[in-house]
């Protein structure tokens, strides 16, 4: 997120993780959040609408009313009418994005980039959220997976600055290289 972006999302995810650790609602807001941000890539005709400049503040909201009524908690709700009346709607998933940043760091937790050739088992991705809290040094680890069949086989993680590559292209890539150096 580049440093424009930030200046304007982090205040608007400050005071919402601010209003729900004050309703005592942070995990139950984190989560409809979590919800709201799988729901906008997954229906991206939604987030279409919501980012389009022609369609007027008060269609963008008649929209959010019908899909989330009964969905999301009233804070939500009104929150996203706000960012609808202050035209940053358009930045609504970087908003959420901001504000679970903020809440794992609340927790002391990290987060874990995982890209996998395959699912991941459930038992494999427990496995893997043990190693990493171990090796972060953090309270806990919280995995993002995607699968990614281009690794043709093991995976890739990003957790903060660090990155571990144990995919078969990578290693294809690597043996490769040597393979080619020691050619010429």
């Amino acid at each position: 997120m580049t440093a424009q972006v930030a200046r304007l999302t982090e205040p608007y995810a400050e005071a919402l993780l601010d209003l729900a650790q004050s309703q005592n609602q942070l995990a139950p807001i984190e989560q409809e959040l979590a919800e709201l941000k799988q729901l906008l890539q997954t229906v991206p005709e939604l987030a279409r609408v919501l980012q389009q400049p022609t369609i007027s503040p008060e269609r963008k909201k008649n929209v959010l009313r019908q899909v989330l009524a009964g969905q999301v908690q009233p804070v939500v709700l009104n929150f996203l009418l706000l960012l609808v009346d202050r035209g940053r709607i358009v930045l609504l998933e970087r908003i959420i994005s901001s504000f679970q940043d903020m809440a794992r760091n609340l927790r002391g937790t990290r987060l874990a980039r995982v890209r996998s050739a395959v699912p991941l088992t459930p038992e494999q991705a427990q496995r893997l959220t043990e190693r990493l809290t171990q090796l972060s040094g953090a309270r806990q680890v919280e995995l993002e997976m995607t699968v990614d069949p281009s690794l043709l086989g093991g995976f890739t993680v990003q957790l903060g600055s660090q990155f571990l590559d144990t995919s078969l292209r990578s290693q294809l890539q690597r043996l490769a290289l040597r393979l080619s150096q020691n050619v010429v």
